[in-house]
């Protein structure tokens, strides 16, 4: 399906199948099925049909993808439904997700967070989907807060000032070096895994995005 890049993905009747690939597939996988189940009722998340080892099949959800939008010309409300949104899952406890004890100040993190993940209901501007869960786990607030401006200045810098919807409806915004160094973080992440994919190609773009995104400044 159009705008999914690592694993296979495709329509299957009334739902969405997905294939896993890659490193760690297995434990993706896993991760995703975790917080589908789990937060189903609390946050918009697709509901499960069916799930294997390496495969997962959810039911379709109807929505406008938030990269769409932003192209669109609607970026601030798209923008502003994403923060919304990430407040709410950056509320939960993270239990939910992982029982036992968590440092103060983790939340459930998505790991994948930005408007290339979010289904949303243009008549209301709301989501109705967070979809792609397979990094999520309990971490930093500023992990998905970084990702999803970087989503913006990488694939869409003509919405930069437009962050600042999505800032207002989360309700706080970190200092500029913490965001660029876990961008930066993320990056090199993305780098490894598709190392260890033995993706050469792959590998280069990120270590291209990983130039670029040290070469921003707060004002880009």
């Amino acid at each position: 399906m159009r705008h999914g890049y690592t694993n296979e993905t495709k329509r299957q009747g009334l739902g969405v199948g997905k294939r896993y690939q890659g490193p760690d597939a297995e434990a993706r996988a896993a991760a995703e099925l975790l917080a589908l189940t789990r937060l189903v009722g609390r946050i918009p998340v697709p509901a499960v049909i069916d799930a294997g080892v390496l495969t997962l099949t959810t039911a379709f959800v109807p929505g406008e993808h938030g990269q769409d939008l932003i192209e669109s010309g609607r970026a601030e409300e798209t923008l502003a439904a994403c923060g919304r949104l990430l407040r709410d899952l950056h509320q939960l406890d993270p239990g939910i997700l992982q029982p036992g004890p968590h440092l103060s100040g983790t939340v459930i993190r998505h790991g994948d967070f930005g408007p290339n993940n979010v289904l949303i209901a243009t008549e209301r501007d709301e989501p109705v989907a967070l979809l792609d869960w397979e990094f999520s786990g309990v971490g930093a607030p500023i992990d998905d807060l970084a990702w999803c401006e970087w989503i913006v200045r990488m694939h869409h810098p003509a919405a930069i000032p437009a962050l600042r919807a999505f800032w207002e409806a989360y309700g706080s915004r970190p200092e500029w070096g913490e965001r660029q160094a876990a961008m930066l973080n993320r990056c090199a992440e993305l780098e490894d895994f598709c190392r260890r994919w033995s993706s050469p190609d792959a590998e280069e773009t990120w270590r291209r995005r990983i130039a670029i995104t040290r070469g921003w400044t707060p004002g880009q």
